[in-house]
C-alpha cells in the first residue's frame, strides 16, 4: 500500500526502473527487512541521506559485532561449567582442528593432569574415610563380621530358643541378626566400590599414557574408551565418599540409649495461632524425615489448635538409631516469617519446643524408684475412640514429675490403671535419659529440664523474611535452603549429622581436658 501510494504522488510518468525498485521494496517489507528496503528507496525519493545510510550500516554492524561478543562469551561460561570429564573430551575433539602441534600437546598434558590430580584426590578421600570406618565400627574385618553372624544363626536355629521365657533373648539375636547381616552388605558393596574406583583410575592412566608416548594420535575409540573410564571412576569414587559419610554418623550413635525407638513431643510456645500452625509444619517435617531416614512414624496423640495446626503432637518413631539421631533436635525452634494469620501482612516470631524421650521396656526401668511424693497425679476424661467407657470415665492420666517439673500425660489405653503404668514407664525412661544424658550419678539431682519454647532458649532459627537462612546455634551449622528443610530431606540430614559431629569433637575436649587436671 505504501508503494501504491508513492506512485500516485509522482508528478512525472513512473519509469521502469523505479517501478522495479518498487516492487522490490514491497517485497522486502513483506519479509521484515526495512533497513533494507529504506536504503534502495533513498535514490529515487530522497526519504534516507547518505549520512543516514552509513550511520544505518555502521549500526547494524555493531549489532553483529554484539552479538558475536555473546556468543563468544557463552561458549566461554559454557566450557567454565562443563565437568572435568567433558572438559577432556572436548579438548580431545578441538586438537582436531587447525591449531598447531604444540599448543594441542600443550593443553591436553595439562588437561590430563588437572583431570588426573582431581580423581587422585576424591578416590584418596573416598579411601580414607573408608578405612577410618572399617577402624572405628564394631567388627573389624569381614571375617570376624562372617563369624559372629554364624554363631547368632546357630542359636537361633536351636529348638528351644523361641520358648516363651527366652523371649528378651530372642530380641535381642533377631535385632543383631538384622544390623550386622546389613552392615556385611555395606561392607561388602564398599569393597566392590573402591577396587572399581582404583581399576578405573589405573586404567585411564594407561590410556593417557599411551597417548603421550605415542605423540598425542589418538583415536576416536581411544577418546569414547577415556570418557568412559573416567566416568566410571569418578562415580565409584563419589558413591564410596557419600556412603562412607553416612556410615561414619551412625558410628557416632554409640549412646546407651541411641539404638532403642523414640518418642517426639512437638509443643506450642509463644506466638498463639502462629505457633500452632509451627507445630503442624515441624509435625511435616520430622514425619517426611523419618521417612526419608527409612523409619517408621506413628502419631500417638495430637492437640488441635483453636484456629489452625496443633497444640501438641506425640510422635512414635521407630526404626535404627532411632533416638540417637533425632535426640540432637530436643529444645526451641524459632521461626520467622510473614504470617499469613495477620490482616496487616507482618512479620513475626514464634517458637515451638520439641522433646525426644527414648522408649525403654519395663525390664530398663523396672529398678527405678521414684518417691510417691515427688509426683503428681491426676486423672481426666480421655475422649476420642472408645465409646462411652472414655467418655465418662477419667481414663487419662497425667503424672508431674515434682523436681523437674516433667509432665507425661497418657491416654492410649481404655483403662485407667494402664494408662497409669504406661506414664510411669514412660516418665522413668525419660528421666533415665536425661540423668545420661547430664551425666549425672542420681534422678535426685534432675532439675528443671522442661523445653522452655520462648526467646533466648532457641537452638534452631528458621528465618524466611526479609532473608531465607536456617541456622544452628550450637553448631553455627547454616543454609539458605529454607524449605529443603522443611521439607525433611537431605537438607535436615546435614543439620542432624553436623550435630552429631559437634557433640562428638565436645566430649573428647572435656575428656582432654579432664586428663589434663588429672
Amino acid at each position: 500500500k505504501r508503494s501504491r501510494r508513492s506512485i500516485s504522488r509522482c508528478r512525472h510518468r513512473p519509469s521502469a526502473s523505479f517501478l522495479a525498485t518498487s516492487l522490490t521494496l514491497t517485497l522486502l517489507m513483506a519479509n521484515g527487512m526495512i533497513s533494507g528496503a529504506m536504503a534502495l528507496l533513498s535514490p529515487h525519493d530522497g526519504s534516507m541521506k547518505n549520512n543516514d545510510i552509513i550511520h544505518q550500516r555502521k549500526f547494524n554492524n555493531e549489532n553483529r559485532f554484539s552479538s558475536y561478543q555473546r556468543l563468544v562469551s557463552l561458549n566461554v561460561a559454557e566450557q567454565q561449567s562443563l565437568s572435568p570429564r567433558q572438559t577432556m573430551v572436548t579438548k580431545l575433539h578441538a586438537s582436531k582442528s587447525g591449531t598447531s602441534n604444540n599448543e594441542r600437546e600443550s593443553s591436553k598434558s595439562m588437561n590430563s593432569v588437572i583431570d588426573l590430580t582431581a580423581l587422585r584426590k576424591l578416590f584418596s578421600q573416598a579411601s580414607i574415610l573408608h578405612d577410618k570406618n572399617l577402624v572405628s565400627s564394631s567388627i573389624f574385618s569381614p571375617n570376624q563380621l562372617q563369624s559372629r553372624l554364624t554363631d547368632l544363626e546357630t542359636e537361633s536355629s536351636d529348638p528351644t530358643f523361641w520358648d516363651a521365657s527366652n523371649s528378651k533373648r530372642n530380641n535381642e539375636v533377631i535385632s543383631d541378626l538384622a544390623r550386622y547381616g546389613k552392615l556385611k552388605q555395606e561392607m561388602e558393596l564398599w569393597s566392590k566400590l573402591r577396587m572399581d574406583a582404583a581399576g578405573a583410575l589405573e586404567l585411564l592412566e594407561e590410556l593417557l599414557s599411551d597417548i603421550n608416548n605415542n605423540n598425542n594420535d589418538e583415536s576416536d575409540d581411544d577418546e569414547e574408551m577415556i570418557s568412559l573410564t573416567m566416568e566410571e571412576c569418578e562415580t565409584c569414587a563419589n558413591q564410596l565418599f557419600e556412603l562412607s559419610q553416612k556410615y561414619e554418623l551412625t558410628t557416632l550413635l554409640s549412646g546407651p540409649y541411641d539404638s532403642v525407638a523414640c518418642r517426639l513431643v512437638l509443643t506450642a510456645g509463644a506466638g498463639g495461632t502462629e505457633a500452632c500452625d509451627w507445630v503442624s509444619m515441624l509435625y511435616r517435617m520430622y514425619s517426611r524425615h523419618a521417612s526419608y531416614m527409612d523409619m517408621k512414624v506413628t502419631t500417638l496423640e495430637d492437640s488441635a489448635g483453636d484456629v489452625v495446626g496443633y497444640k501438641s503432637v506425640e510422635l512414635l518413631v521407630e526404626g535404627p538409631n532411632a533416638y540417637g539421631w533425632f535426640k540432637g533436635e530436643k529444645g526451641a525452634h524459632r521461626l520467622v516469617r510473614l504470617s499469613p494469620f495477620n490482616a496487616n501482612n507482618k512479620r513475626q516470631t514464634t517458637f515451638a519446643g520439641v522433646d525426644v524421650i527414648p522408649v525403654l521396656e519395663e525390664e530398663e526401668v523396672k529398678d527405678i524408684d521414684i518417691p510417691e511424693k515427688e509426683l503428681e497425679i491426676s486423672t481426666m476424661r480421655s475422649g476420642g475412640a472408645g465409646g462411652q467407657n472414655v467418655n465418662k470415665v477419667e481414663t487419662a492420666v497425667r503424672i508431674k514429675h515434682l523436681p523437674s517439673g516433667i509432665a507425661v500425660k497418657c491416654t492410649q489405653e481404655r483403662s485407667q490403671m494402664l494408662n497409669k503404668q504406661l506414664a510411669l514407664r514412660r516418665l522413668k525412661a525419660q528421666l533415665l535419659a536425661i540423668a545420661q544424658e547430664q551425666q549425672l550419678q542420681s534422678l535426685n539431682d534432675i532439675r528443671g529440664d522442661v523445653v522452655e519454647a520462648s526467646w533466648g532458649a532457641q537452638i534452631r532459627n528458621y528465618v524466611m523474611q526479609p532473608y531465607k537462612m536456617v541456622k544452628d546455634t550450637r553448631t553455627s551449622w547454616e543454609t539458605s535452603d529454607v524449605d529443603g528443610v522443611l521439607d525433611g530431606g537431605e537438607a535436615l540430614e546435614g543439620f542432624i549429622g553436623a550435630w552429631l559431629q559437634w557433640l562428638r569433637a565436645k566430649e573428647e575436649k572435656e575428656k582432654e581436658d579432664l586428663e589434663l587436671e588429672v
